[in-house]
């Protein structure tokens, strides 16, 4: 039963991590092709801003924004799976 939970927390926070930087590298494209330069180069380099500018800009960025929320939630999800049910 351990080994369904640990397989089961890898699949999810594998997701998660691929949701989640696949997503932040199109956010930092559309940032770039919207003549926001700064924001685009510098959310290739530290990826978390690419929530925030998904948040301010959802006209924009819908598409990369979905990414970006679901591999976050997926990214939380695991990481409170691991920590309660204690697979460290």
């Amino acid at each position: 039963m351990v080994q369904l939970m640990i397989i089961a927390t890898l699949f999810c926070g594998s997701i998660g991590i691929m949701l989640f930087v696949i997503g932040s590298i199109f956010t930092a494209v559309v940032a770039l092709g919207n003549q926001q330069k700064w924001y685009g180069w510098v959310m290739l380099i530290f990826m978390p801003l690419s929530l925030w500018y998904c948040a301010r800009n959802w006209d924009k960025a819908a598409y990369s924004g979905k990414m970006v929320f679901s591999g976050t939630f997926l990214l939380l999800v695991t990481a409170l799976f691991t920590k309660f049910m204690g697979l460290y």
